[in-house]
Formats: structure tokens, C-alpha cells, sequence
């Protein structure tokens, strides 16, 4: 009998335990609820359609306060900067799956501008050139996550570190070299004001989505995120899906770094190095967990689309750039924190 206490006291919450083992235990306190939130949430979508939902709705207060940013210009420019960040971000999606994240997709866009330039005549070398390169540091990373057990957030800084030595000992710490001109349309042309990368970008979102909803790779993914022991168990190796993860990763942040170079149209060593931390804001911000096992490609893109948004709007704005930076920052953590809250809310 005391077995059985013991064992129903350890399935009960901690704030329901009866100490003396023999008193019914009462059910949970039930909490506030507030009806509004429960419909929106529960009868449209759930908590998926959250970063959807903060899209439109930022659409439409745009349309209200900032007109202009509806200029045709300005929508190009904003969608060959989500080309780029949607790449990344996909990428980014796939490595926080699997409970890891990866500081190196801008030295690995870095590396590829540089790779471009300096096969300036061949694209047929320099393009395979750029992806091998970044399926190579995406396959370091990946074993040094899994098969050394080295920390996420330590191996990719590492790695970071070294192509970021490596290209600085290259260029010596000077911009150099021309983007062929031909490879410019990529990101400058495109059917009516939507640029090719955009279409690209898409349509590698739309593949990825069927991949993780439907596809066998896709549950393999999320089980291993929700729990890599359980994974285990059911037979999934655990190593080669968080190697993928990784290499599929430094896959897409090579393709990113081709379009950026096609869309700037010069060497810069230092251009990517604010995609590390915008595409892990916009895949937060598009409702994936850190944690792994959450999270899905249509929101890590609405995650892009409303980052660049804000980024975009505050630009356009009259602040000086020093408070730029403060409101993307408090819009960011407000984003984040009230995703957080509604994500627990619905738990309960």
C-alpha cells in the first residue's frame, strides 16, 4: 500500500502532495481565463497562427501610419533582404530543431563572397565552391556537437572564429574583389517588383514545410528536439540527424551569401556578421523553441518577414541610429516575451 502512495505522490504536482498520504487530493486550481484569448487562440490556428497573425496586423498599421513604406522601391528592397535572412533563417530552423544553434552562417556568408570574387569569371566553380564549403563547416559542426559532445553555442563560435581568421589572414583585412555581373540578376531582376532570390527563397520554405510536416525526415527531426533519448529508443540515430541539421544549415547560409553577393554587388569580410543573431531573432520570433521540437518554416519565415518589417520601418523613420537600435531591441524582447507568455497560456 505505502508503494502505491509513493507512487501516486510522484505523479501528482508538487503543490497537490498530501503529506500524510491518506487525504483525496483535490483537483489543480483553475485559472483565469479570459474568453477572447481562448477563441483566438484555440478556433484559429492555436499558437501557430501567432507570428501569421503579428504579420497581417503589422501590415495593416503600416498602411496607416508609414504609407510610404508601400513605395514599390521599398517593398524590392525588402524582399531581396528577406531572401537573404529567409535562407538563413530556414537553416537556422533545422540546427534549433534538434536543441542546438549555429553562430557561423555569417562568417560562412562572408567566406562565400570572398570565394566569388576570387573565381570572378567561373560561376561554375565558385558557386559549387561556396556550398561545399559551407556543407563542409556545417559537417564540422555537426560532429562536433554530436560526436564530441562539444556545447552548441562553443563549437560554432569556434568555428566562426576560424573562418573569420582564416578570411581576414586572405584579404589581409581589405575589401577586395568584384561580384560577376552576371550572377547581379539573381537578386536586381525578377517578375514585376518580386526579385528571383525571393522566388527561391520560397520556394525552398515550401519544400522545407512538406518535409518537416509530411515527411519522414521531418518527424525524425522534431523527435529528435523533443527528446533524443526517446528518439533513441524508437530506433532514429540521433547523431546523423543533428549532423544533417548542421550541414543542411551551412548549406542554406552558403546559398544566402551567394544572393547577398548578387544583391550588393561588392566584397565586404564583415557583411554577415549581423545574420548570426537576426536569424536566430526571426526564427524566435516565428514561435520556434530553443529547447528544440517546436517550431515550424512558415513561421520562421512570418518570424523574417516582421523582423525586416520593423528593421525596415525604423529606418525609414526620422531616429538618429542610436535609437534605432533601442526600439528594435524593445520591440524585440516585447515580440519575444509576449509569444512566451501566450505559448505558456495555452499549456495551462
Amino acid at each position: 500500500m505505502s508503494d502505491e502512495r509513493a507512487l501516486a505522490a510522484v505523479k501528482r504536482p508538487p503543490d497537490q502532495v498530501d503529506p500524510a498520504g491518506t487525504a483525496a487530493i483535490a483537483g489543480p486550481a483553475t485559472k483565469e481565463r479570459w474568453p477572447v484569448l481562448d477563441w483566438a487562440l484555440k478556433k484559429r490556428g492555436g499558437i501557430r497562427a501567432l507570428p501569421l497573425a503579428a504579420a497581417a496586423l503589422t501590415a495593416v498599421l503600416l498602411a496607416i501610419f508609414e504609407p510610404g513604406f508601400y513605395r514599390p522601391a521599398n517593398l524590392h528592397v525588402l524582399m531581396q533582404q528577406c531572401s537573404v535572412l529567409g535562407l538563413v533563417t530556414l537553416g537556422q530552423l533545422l540546427v534549433l530543431l534538434v536543441g542546438g544553434i549555429d553562430l557561423s552562417v555569417g562568417a560562412v556568408m562572408n567566406a562565400s563572397l570572398i570565394i566569388i570574387a576570387l573565381m570572378h569569371q567561373d560561376l561554375a566553380f565558385s558557386l559549387p565552391a561556396c556550398l561545399a564549403l559551407g556543407a563542409f563547416v556545417g559537417l564540422g559542426n555537426g560532429l562536433l556537437v554530436s560526436v564530441r559532445n562539444v556545447p552548441p553555442f562553443a563549437a560554432t563560435l569556434g568555428m566562426l572564429a576560424c573562418i573569420e581568421g582564416a578570411i581576414l589572414v586572405y584579404t589581409k583585412g581589405i575589401p577586395a574583389g568584384d561580384i560577376p555581373s552576371s550572377l547581379r540578376p539573381v537578386a536586381l531582376s525578377g517578375i514585376g517588383i518580386v526579385p528571383y532570390s525571393l522566388l527561391i527563397c520560397v520556394a525552398i520554405a515550401a519544400a522545407l514545410t512538406l518535409a518537416l510536416r509530411r515527411g519522414a525526415y521531418g518527424r525524425k527531426i522534431y523527435a529528435v528536439g523533443r527528446s533524443p533519448e526517446v528518439a533513441r529508443r524508437a530506433a532514429i540515430s540521433v547523431t546523423n540527424i543533428r549532423v544533417s541539421a548542421y550541414v543542411m544549415c551551412g548549406l542554406f547560409a552558403a546559398m544566402a551569401g551567394i544572393i547577398l553577393s548578387a544583391y550588393v554587388g561588392y566584397v565586404d569580410p564583415k557583411i554577415g556578421g549581423n545574420y548570426n543573431l537576426e536569424s536566430i531573432a526571426a526564427a524566435v520570433l516565428g514561435g520556434v523553441a530553443f529547447t528544440g521540437g517546436e517550431g515550424g518554416a512558415v513561421g520562421a519565415m512570418a518570424g523574417v518577414l516582421f523582423l525586416l518589417t520593423l528593421l525596415n520601418v525604423v529606418t525609414l523613420s526620422s531616429l538618429n541610429p542610436f535609437t534605432q537600435l533601442i526600439v528594435q531591441g524593445v520591440v524585440m524582447l516585447a515580440a519575444v516575451s509576449g509569444f512566451q507568455f501566450l505559448k505558456k497560456y495555452t499549456s495551462n
